[in-house]
């Protein structure tokens, strides 16, 4: 009998269309299942405002999964030790976005800083004469695509460098830019997600504009409430949003925008194969933005497809262990329970065609120990034992 294991469906991107449509692919005895994650082929974090007690929860949870993913940099321990409360004390945005993107080394996140900073003089010279705060707003906004955002709008463009080095950009990477170029003018803004989606509010007392960021005539649009719906969107869609984006807005803080790059790293990791690097980036989202259930089941994923990769690469220790850690961190995961068991009955088999029975009895009484409910797992170690008496006196490596 052919044992299959189970791949974790992988989140899509968040912010991003779901570019693979639902399938297989079979690999030896893997079969990778590549499902969108929502209805509409879009995807993104449900923000639901955890209780205190959930949101310390699930930061422990995602410390644990760090501790699984290996060291962090100084750089990085800075950021997530002052995002751990839910704002930044010590980092800037930008600088805290930049870290996300993938700066490490102290002198480049300087130079970026003091080149943002050359942007914002000569931002505060032009809107010297704006008295109102939607004044201020949209001569920020029309900077921002004027001397910033000058290339194209690229979908999978979160990390700020390229927005600041190429021009290129998408809607989170525009809104994060835009919020800290008219903070920085004194305006009260906040990023606002929608399913899918990221754009900009900005709030004064007695009124509020909500902003895609995205869209370069934004503004010029604003007396044809049609041609810019239109535009909004048009936006949407370009973020994978079918139609435009849809369901309820929420205003988010900045260290969950922080989290959505590290969020997007992760989908293009995991994509990539690249399993401890995609575990951390999914950790360090959830650390920084404890609602984003899509970072944790990506985590979740990143675990389980690792480990389906080590066993059909025959490294069933590995495989085992990953798995045996990822049922430690969410015991209600069901594919932790399920490739565990076949990882082992896959081991032993492996393991007896080579005439090792004493290591598959092993490997099969360890498994019916972890897993004593397991009905194949008990079967399978009697077959082995079976399987030993036919061939006389087994081997004892």
């Amino acid at each position: 009998m052919t044992v299959r294991f189970s791949a974790a469906v992988t989140m899509g991107k968040q912010l991003r269309p779901i570019l693979r449509t639902s399938g297989r692919l079979i690999s030896l005895v893997v079969v990778i299942a590549l499902l969108g994650r929502t209805a509409g082929a879009h995807s993104g974090s449900a923000h639901q405002p955890p209780a205190p007690d959930a949101s310390v929860a699930e930061r422990t949870w995602a410390q644990v999964a760090l501790e699984l993913a290996g060291p962090l940099c100084p750089v990085e321990q800075s950021l997530l030790r002052d995002g751990a409360d839910g704002r930044w004390d010590e980092h800037p945005l930008l600088a805290a976005a930049l870290v996300a993107s993938g700066v490490r080394r102290p002198e480049v996140l300087a130079r970026y800083q003091s080149r943002f900073d050359e942007l914002v003089a000569e931002l505060r010279h032009q809107v010297r004469s704006a008295g109102s705060a939607q004044a201020k707003a949209e001569l920020a906004f029309e900077f921002l695509h004027r001397r910033i955002l000058t290339g194209d709008y690229q979908l999978g463009s979160s990390d700020l460098r390229e927005a600041l080095d190429h021009g290129r950009f998408n809607c989170l990477s525009a809104s994060i830019l835009f919020q800290c170029l008219a903070s920085r003018l004194g305006l009260d803004v906040r990023g606002l997600e929608t399913p899918g989606h990221v754009s900009s509010r900005v709030v004064w007392e007695g009124g509020r504009l909500d902003i895609e960021t995205t869209c370069s005539n934004w503004f010029r649009l604003a007396s044809e409430p049609d041609r810019q719906g239109q535009a909004f969107g048009h936006a949407g869609r370009s973020c994978a949003v079918a139609g435009g984006p849809s369901g309820p807005a929420h205003e988010v803080p900045e260290t969950a925008l922080v989290g959505m790059i590290y969020y997007n790293r992760g989908v293009d990791l995991l994509a990539e194969n690249r399993f401890a690097q995609a575990l951390a980036a999914n950790a360090k989202a959830v650390w920084l933005d404890p609602a984003n259930s899509a970072a944790r089941g990506n985590l979740l994923a990143t675990l389980n497809n690792w480990a389906v990769r080590l066993a059909g690469a025959g490294q069933y220790a590995e495989a085992a262990a990953l798995l045996r850690q990822g049922m430690a961190l969410e015991p209600r995961y069901e594919l932790f329970k399920s490739n565990y068991v076949h990882v082992h009955l896959q081991w032993a088999r492996a393991s007896c065609r080579q005439g090792r029975y004493t290591p598959a009895t092993q490997q099969r009484g360890a498994a019916v120990i972890d897993r004593p409910d397991e009905v194949p797992l008990r079967r399978a170690h009697l077959d082995v034992d079976r399987r030993w008496r036919r061939t006389g006196s087994p081997p004892t490596h």
